[in-house]
């Protein structure tokens, strides 16, 4: 069998037949140490960071100590034991070697030059030390690393290569900004040899919303910090890391150099420990910065912090920002803007009372009085230190503020209710008792709120026993008021006021209450600075008419609030009541004319029965002139405001019943008039404005020419002309009486509308109706104009229906064109003879109507009837010249008219036809 060979052995060596290998380095007596070497670098590559305790032996039976001691320091795993074995094993190995160096450095110090290889053997015994305590740090971090997630996916193997080669500042601000407390402190105790000269500027990177306490931050006894916790991982430190070692050990890489360069430029270096100003000024800027962007809460937790650190002289500081809290999360506030926003720099700048506004802005009747104790009343005080001038009266001027005083009038009550003079002082809030009464009196005297708030207000007033009539000048409210332009200007005016004045005051202002009251039950407020000023009369009546029609609910709703007529007559008796013979505030007010309001008002909310017995029943109360005038005032405002002209429903039935209440005057009778033609118009004949547009009440009393109705009415109603006496009632109660042309007028619209209608013979009995009132206007004794006007719409209308030759009936034509002859002026004779000659070429036989008028004829005096009489009666009207006038012709008829017969005039005016 052939001897194993050392070619044997490389070849299981190579093979990684590492067994078989170490069984020929015993029997070739060879040195195993390359075995271990080759299984493990196979094992460390193989596993990595995955190496176990049985992988670390191999290394151990290594006998190479440099060798060991650069895998060791290589290699970094991931369970914490096995790599703190691995730096101890590197430790001991590198310890070996490096002993003589170090007997050397000590024996020659600094005169001694190293080798290369002395200074890496040197450095690597330095690395071995700062490895092993950052593991020691390391693992403690390690939980907090992977809890924040900050390593994301990376291994303990991975995380610990970096930190241990890591600048230890570098890292404690990365862990700062990470908000990681458990590693910060960690190197704040174990490396502080490292880290507390930068520790302010390594604390300053802590994110300004983390909870101050979670932190190890600086502490201060007196006047100076305290001294940090220090526990590094060996007690004593070894010659490698001593600071002249390392200058000799050192390494010059420009990467890394310029890396703590830039390093040590950016951060802060503050003494330790430093004096407690120092520490003070830290805490202070750190809130500074914080409340800059937005935390003033966060602010004022590190003040407080600072405190509980033993920070002194910070207390004016913890204050403001306390109030800056107070005023940021109390305050309405909620705009986004920036420039809206409030640090403490512009809380300093702000004034008392503004900051006090703020911090009362979101309070409301339930809160107010706890507002007032939690926060008005301490920032009254911190406000009497501040320098702002603004303090004087600060309460009082919130309290007096035009937008209180005016809507929230229940606060007033509440924070006056707190301040009561029965309540202990200490637990009042106004606590003052002049100042309590005086801003009472401002209050209710500039304020327009209800009467129940005045009158909480005025059972908070004080009574004042000690007074000293003597001393002190009579004061009254009415001289000051007008002096005052705000409830806090009035307030000011009443610092002059003593006792005595006050107490006049508040007795006034007990009598004005008095009167409110009364008003305030009937919905007539007025604010109490009314009865200030000596009201003149108009003002008094307008005051008395509105209690009056307000009392019962208003006039549109028609009394409904009172219903029991006691309920009125108590009205009376209080409306009586306030004028108080001449010294209430309807003083000026005869009795008579509030009587006359008051039934007014009766009136116009429709209590017909009540005001009937009041006015004709045993104990009247107004003169039955007045009370018709105020009746018919009354009615003609119903009637005006009726919605439909039904006299039997709505206001125009009320203004019916209205006129019911007073026996049938002349003018009652006129407005009933009315109102029935209204009822006939628009209910009956539905008379409409223009298409589809209903005729109102108020335009039938409003229409200047009422005649313009019957011209609707006879659109409307097509028929109409067939009942003329109907329409000549209607004219009558539209307010023509007496009115002749009226009348006429109606009579010939009439007439027209048979024309139109071609109803030629009911035409014509209306026209004859038109002539008979047109002569009997003889007896009146109207002006020649009026007469003039009778007689046109009269004739006009014959001359319309004698033009129409569809009427066959030529005697009533000519008969028409005589009764138009007989009134028309002179200048329209010729048309209508041009119309008689048209219609005699038409029926030339008609002379004989003539000789019939001849037969009639019996005397010159007496008229005739029938065409022919009235164109005899027109003849004697009129003569020759009044026929004829104008022309050459005329004119000499006028001179020769005395030496003609009447026949030869009327043959000239007619054709000679009449007398062949």
């Amino acid at each position: 069998m052939e001897q194993p060979t050392h070619r044997d052995f490389l070849i299981h060596l190579k093979q990684g037949n590492f067994q078989a290998a170490i069984d020929l380095a015993n029997e070739l007596n060879l040195d195993k140490s390359l075995i271990y070497k080759a299984q493990w670098m196979k094992r460390k590559e193989k596993r990595g960071p995955q190496l176990q305790a049985a992988d670390v032996e191999l290394v151990r039976m290594v006998d190479d100590d440099i060798w060991v001691a650069g895998q060791c320091l290589d290699v970094c795993v991931n369970q914490p034991e096995i790599q703190k074995e691995i730096l101890f094993i590197g430790q001991s190995r590198i310890n070996v070697i490096t002993e003589p160096i170090l007997k050397r450095l000590e024996e020659k110090q600094q005169s001694i030059e190293l080798s290369a290889k002395d200074k890496a053997l040197l450095r690597s015994r330095l690395y071995y030390f700062q490895y092993l305590d950052r593991l020691e740090t390391f693992i403690k971090i390690w939980p907090s690393l992977s809890i924040n997630s900050q390593t994301g996916n990376a291994s303990f193997a991975d995380e610990y290569a970096q930190f241990r080669d890591s600048n230890l500042i570098a890292q404690a601000i990365e862990f700062a900004r990470s908000e990681n407390n458990v590693a910060l402190d960690a190197i704040f105790l174990h490396h502080g040899k490292d880290v507390l000269p930068h520790r302010l500027f390594i604390l300053s990177q802590i994110s300004e919303t983390v909870d101050p306490s979670r932190f190890d931050l600086p502490h201060v006894t007196h006047d100076h910090e305290d001294s940090w916790l220090e526990e590094p991982w060996r007690k004593e430190q070894d010659i490698v890391e001593q600071e002249w070692v390392q200058q000799l050990i050192q390494l010059d890489v420009k990467e890394e150099a310029d890396y703590l360069a830039k390093l040590n430029g950016g951060i802060e270096t503050t003494e330790y420990p430093t004096s407690s100003r120092v520490i003070a000024d830290w805490y202070l800027q750190r809130a500074y910065v914080t409340d800059k962007i937005g935390l003033s809460s966060t602010a004022l937790e590190i003040c407080r912090y600072a405190q509980v650190m033993g920070v002194k002289g910070i207390e004016e500081v913890v204050s403001d920002y306390e109030w800056l809290c107070k005023y940021v999360y109390v305050s309405k506030s909620t705009s986004e803007d920036e420039q809206d926003y409030v640090d403490l720099d512009k809380f300093r700048s702000m004034s008392s009372y503004d900051i006090l506004e703020g911090l009362l802005s979101n309070t409301n009747t339930a809160t107010i009085v706890d507002d007032m104790m939690r926060l008005a009343l301490p920032w009254n005080e911190v406000a009497k230190k501040r320098k702002d001038g603004d303090q004087e009266f600060l309460l009082y001027r919130w309290l007096l503020n035009p937008a209180i005083v005016n809507y929230h009038l229940d606060w007033c009550c509440a924070v006056f209710e707190r301040s009561k003079p029965t309540i202990l002082l200490e637990d009042r809030i106004i606590k003052d008792d002049f100042d309590l009464s005086r801003l009472i009196l401002a209050i209710v005297y500039t304020s327009d709120g209800s009467m129940d708030y005045l009158v909480r207000l005025f059972e908070c007033l004080p009574i004042f026993e000690d007074m000293d009539e003597d001393n002190e000048e009579s004061m009254d409210m009415a001289h000051i008021f007008p002096e005052a332009t705000s409830p806090f200007d009035l307030f000011l005016k009443l610092q002059s006021v003593g006792s005595y004045g006050l107490t006049q005051m508040m007795d006034t202002l007990q009598n004005h209450l008095s009167s409110a009251e009364v008003l305030a039950r009937y919905h007539a407020n007025v604010p109490l600075n009314w009865y200030l000023v000596d009201q003149p009369l108009q003002a008094q009546r307008q005051l008395c008419i509105r209690m009056a029609s307000r009392a019962s609910g208003g006039v549109e709703s028609g009394g409904s609030q009172f219903d029991r007529d006691d309920d009125w007559r108590e009205l009376l008796d209080d409306m009586l009541r306030l004028c108080d013979n001449g010294k209430g505030i309807f003083g000026k007010l005869e009795s008579s004319e509030i009587m006359e309001i008051f039934f007014s008002t009766l009136l116009r909310c429709g209590r017909f029965h009540l005001a009937k017995e009041l006015i004709l029943g045993s104990r009247r109360i107004i003169d039955i002139v007045k009370a018709e005038q105020l009746v018919i005032d009354a009615e003609r405002e119903f009637f005006d405001n009726a919605a439909s002209g039904n006299k039997n429903s709505g206001s125009l039935k009320q203004a019916w019943d209205c006129l019911q209440i007073l026996p049938p005057t002349t003018e009652i009778k006129k407005e009933m008039s009315l109102i029935n033609a209204t009822h006939t118009l628009i209910a009956e004949y539905k008379v409409q404005d223009r298409p589809g547009i209903t005729l109102m009440p108020i335009q039938i009393r409003q229409s200047k020419n009422r005649l313009e109705l019957i011209s609707k009415l006879i659109n409307t109603k097509k028929d109409i002309y067939l009942q003329h006496e109907k329409v000549l009632e209607i004219v009558h109660q539209l307010g023509y009486y007496d009115d002749l042309l009226a009348k006429v007028k109606a009579i010939a619209m009439l007439a027209s509308a048979a024309l139109v209608e071609e109803d030629y013979l009911v035409s014509y009995k209306l026209c004859q109706i038109a002539v008979d009132f047109a002569q009997n206007k003889k007896a009146s004794s109207n002006s020649k104009a009026y007469n003039d006007q009778v007689d046109q719409a009269a004739w006009q209308i014959c001359l319309s229906l004698g033009k129409v030759d569809a009427f066959n009936d030529t005697s009533r034509r000519l008969d028409a064109l005589s009764m138009a002859m007989t009134l028309s002026p002179v200048e329209n004779i010729r048309d209508v003879l041009a119309i008689w000659r048209r219609l005699d070429q038409d029926k030339p036989n008609q002379i004989a109507l003539a000789q019939l008028g001849i037969i009639n004829y019996q005397d010159g005096r007496q008229e005739k009837k029938g065409w022919q009489g009235l164109l005899h009666n027109a003849t004697k009207q009129w003569g020759l010249t009044d026929l004829l006038t104008g022309g050459d012709h005329e004119r000499e008829g006028s001179e020769a008219g005395h030496s003609k017969r009447k026949r030869d005039i009327i043959r000239d005016a007619v054709g000679g036809w009449l007398f062949q």
